[in-house]
């Protein structure tokens, strides 16, 4: 396994830009990527085929099926007639949500491909993670359930403790504090971004940034841990490139867009 390329950084003070640029949070799209950019685009992540592994589905895929209707603050609940807090029975249509909080890796690598094009600066990039994840701090925040067949006698079946994902020093560090949200800080050039997660016992499972931004802030992105969308605040060139590449489902938004759950209100 090649090196590494992102670092823990304590150098909080490069996300200092950050704030005095984020509307009051819940405000709209503005309140999770700064304001004063020249164009916002939403990146819808893909929800998932239920009963097949990783087979992704695009939410204009699920409109057609229930009959709902595209527009860029659409919502997934509205669309495929899930609940939209997460429970409930699954969609009528046989699709599973997307995961809320995380850009898949194939998508984040082709993300991170354009977003090069738009930087002077890609071999110095910044990236936050949440500091909520129960991974990020190890048991008893975070376990692992392995299943075993009643034959097997090994003695792995059962609850097992997790490692803290992080070195102690850097947990008990300083962290990037923006409103109700706080994060561990990373520097490393721009194709890391997929480095960040955590290893199972089935492998590593990635954690896309939740948000990270070149040295020359030439863009911001925020994968918000609560949203199914991944949003770019960037110069109009980058708008327009994500926008035109067939493997992202992205759409125009505008920093005064609402992003709750109920702000999609033509499919309600």
């Amino acid at each position: 396994m090649s090196e590494s390329k992102l670092r823990p950084s304590t150098q909080i003070v490069e996300a200092k830009w950050l704030a005095p640029r984020l509307r009051g949070f819940g405000s709209g799209v503005a309140s999770i990527v700064p304001d004063g950019f020249a164009a916002y685009v939403r990146i819808l992540h893909p929800a998932r085929a239920e009963g097949v592994k990783d087979e992704p589905v695009t939410w204009a895929e699920v409109a057609a099926r229930s009959g709902g209707r595209m527009h860029r603050l659409v919502q997934f609940h509205a669309i495929s007639g899930t609940n939209p807090f997460g429970t409930g029975s699954p969609s009528p249509f046989g699709i599973s949500p997307p995961e809320n909080g995380n850009l898949p890796p194939h998508l984040l690598s082709v993300l991170c491909v354009i977003l090069a094009e738009h930087t002077r600066t890609e071999k110095s990039c910044w990236f936050c993670l949440w500091d909520g994840y129960g991974w990020i701090h190890g048991s008893p925040a975070a376990s692992v359930i392995v299943f075993t067949p009643p034959s097997d006698t090994s003695g792995s079946a059962g609850e097992h403790s997790v490692p803290p994902g992080l070195p102690a020093d850097v947990l008990q560090g300083p962290k990037v504090s923006l409103p109700h949200r706080e994060y561990f800080l990373f520097h490393g050039p721009l194709h890391a971004a997929r480095e960040l997660g955590w290893t199972t016992p089935w492998g590593f499972d990635p954690q896309s940034p939740n948000l990270f931004w070149p040295q020359d802030h030439a863009w911001c992105i925020a994968t918000e841990i609560d949203l199914f969308c991944t949003l770019v605040a960037g110069p109009e060139e980058l708008a327009e490139a994500l926008m035109a590449d067939p493997r992202l489902e992205a759409w125009r938004v505008f920093p005064d867009d609402p992003v709750t759950w109920d702000s999609d209100k033509v499919n309600t």
